[in-house]
């Protein structure tokens, strides 16, 4: 990242944090260091395309990143409107609902290697979730759940990881109300 941002990455290692780059920064400059997940160890497997559950906001993220990945994928989407324009517009997307074994089938489950749940409801996700790992074993599965008890029972079922909306928002408010008290 540039410096003019304020912003750098870098790795802690020994007790001290080693920026990734040279920075101009003044002596004495007060920073906010962020841990964030290591990246895995073992990638997954690209070995067949990736099927996004839904094209709202969280869709409409993972497919611009497999798009400028230029990894193939496919959408399924209950929204009429949103499959038909979406169609026009070069996409391969399905209308149905993800959590029936017609649908996944259709979207080619079997020999994706990848599923991103990223639609809010739950009882869908969680179904979706049984049949995908039914009909393909060694899918990558990753699912939204808006609670976290539904994010433990998601994992418990077969998801691999689970973003869950209830922690996530508890995380903005700490970070954003830590910042404006100033313990960040």
């Amino acid at each position: 990242m540039s410096g003019t941002d304020g912003q750098c990455s870098g790795v802690y290692r020994h007790g001290q944090v080693e920026l990734d780059r040279p920075v101009g920064w003044a002596s004495g400059t007060r920073v906010t260091v962020k841990a964030v997940d290591p990246l895995p160890q073992e990638r997954i497997s690209m070995s067949g395309p990736v099927v996004i559950a839904g094209f709202g906001l969280a869709g409409r993220y993972v497919a611009d990143l497999l798009e400028h990945g230029r990894i193939p994928f496919v959408v399924v989407e209950k929204n009429p409107v949103t499959v038909e324009t979406q169609a026009c517009l070069g996409r391969q997307i399905i209308l149905g609902d993800v959590s029936t074994a017609e649908v996944l089938n259709a979207a080619g489950v079997d020999r994706a290697s990848i599923l991103a749940l990223t639609i809010p409801d739950e009882k869908a996700v969680l179904k979706a979730i049984e049949v995908a790992r039914g009909l393909n074993p060694d899918i990558f599965i990753i699912a939204r759940t808006n609670y976290t008890s539904s994010g433990i029972r998601a994992a418990q079922i077969g998801a691999d990881e689970v973003i869950k909306a209830e922690q996530a928002v508890a995380l903005q408010f700490y970070e954003r109300l830590s910042r404006r008290m100033g313990r960040l």
